[in-house]
């Protein structure tokens, strides 16, 4: 009989460590996993099945200049943060090689390329693919894209403070941009169709995409608490210190994006404090997602200005947060025969 290599698990065993190899596909040691691979699936979604044309009258004809420059600025910075992050997941398996976390991780990456692709497809229908080539003038955008590389950047040779950087990198990743970073923007475009009846098409997209974001955070969280479960010395009161850290220095990083998305002046119908205590609510969340206690604690009338946001988008009531697609738009499930008419 043939043995594992040193160091690789040849199967399902008690002692489950998500850093150590497994060669088999099955039995799976986290089956639990593989309801956000099948989440994505059941999720899926592309741009080209929501019609613009309207969005782009909408644009051109019945928005202000102050709302065309903060609905255009929040579609460039997410459409910036969907190039810088696409590729976390697919490399997420040579940190944690399990076929599950593969599996799971190689959807999300899929996923990352369509919001890349829908952004992309909305700024060029817009008129607004030269936007595109001035990303690296703008000081937000660039400060973002820094920190951003500063946490996902290179990891220590040492094996086990890589394994306790790795762990901190998901954390941060699942957190401020899967949870926090796009958030925000995603409140602002979404406020168009609810407040002034503007951006169907458009909402439909942040709709969709915004569902599968919260699916990527919330399978980060859970990776964490596996790997807090199994390596409890990681998870120290320095480990915790550190998120809290990162964290602030992700709110100013926001603060300065924010800024620059309202440069030509806030909205009638969302003011700028209520998208400030927003981001911050999304900061708070994250922290309990794993246990952490709260660091901004904003005021909640002006959070359940935003509750609307959360009930549509993020949890809506008419459908099964694992099996889910905006409400607003149906695509054909199935085809239809002779049978199914007469």
């Amino acid at each position: 009989m043939r043995l594992a290599p040193s160091g690789v698990s040849g199967g399902a065993t008690t002692d489950r460590r998500l850093t150590t190899p497994r060669l088999n596909l099955r039995p799976a040691e986290y089956p639990e996993l593989l309801a956000y691979r099948d989440a994505i699936r059941h999720s899926y979604w592309l741009h080209t099945e929501y019609n613009l044309t309207d969005d782009v009258h909408d644009f051109r004809a019945r928005v202000s200049d102050a709302e065309r420059s903060a609905i255009k600025n929040a579609m460039l910075a997410i459409a910036q943060v969907e190039v810088a992050v696409k590729t976390f997941w697919g490399d997420l398996y040579k940190r944690y090689p399990k076929p599950e976390v593969g599996a799971v991780g190689y959807t999300f990456a899929e996923s990352e390329v369509r919001h890349q692709d829908a952004y992309a497809h909305l700024l060029e229908v817009l008129g607004l693919n030269q936007e595109f080539e001035r990303i690296r003038e703008i000081p937000a955008i660039y400060q973002r894209v820094l920190f951003l590389n500063e946490h996902l950047g290179p990891r220590p040779p040492d094996r086990t403070a890589t394994d306790r950087e790795d762990a901190l990198t998901l954390l941060l990743f699942s957190a401020f941009v899967e949870h926090v970073s796009l958030f925000g923007q995603f409140l602002i475009m979404k406020s168009f169709n609810r407040q002034r009846n503007l951006f169907k098409g458009i909402a439909n997209i942040v709709e969709a995409t915004s569902k599968e974001e919260q699916i990527h955070g919330l399978f980060g969280y859970q990776v964490v608490r596996t790997l807090r479960e199994e390596n409890p010395d990681w998870f120290d009161a320095a480990f915790t210190e550190r998120v809290r850290a990162a964290c602030l220095a992700a709110r100013e990083a926001e603060r300065g994006i924010l800024d620059w998305i309202f440069e030509a002046g806030e909205l009638d119908f969302l003011p700028r404090a209520v998208v400030d205590a927003y981001v911050e609510q999304r900061f708070d969340d994250s922290l309990a997602a794993i246990d952490m206690a709260p660091l901004f604690e904003p005021d909640a009338a002006l959070v359940a200005q935003t509750r609307w946001f959360d009930e549509e988008v993020v949890a809506g009531k008419h459908y099964d947060f694992f099996h889910k697609r905006p409400t607003t738009y149906t695509k054909k499930a199935k085809s239809i025969t002779s049978d199914d008419l007469f």
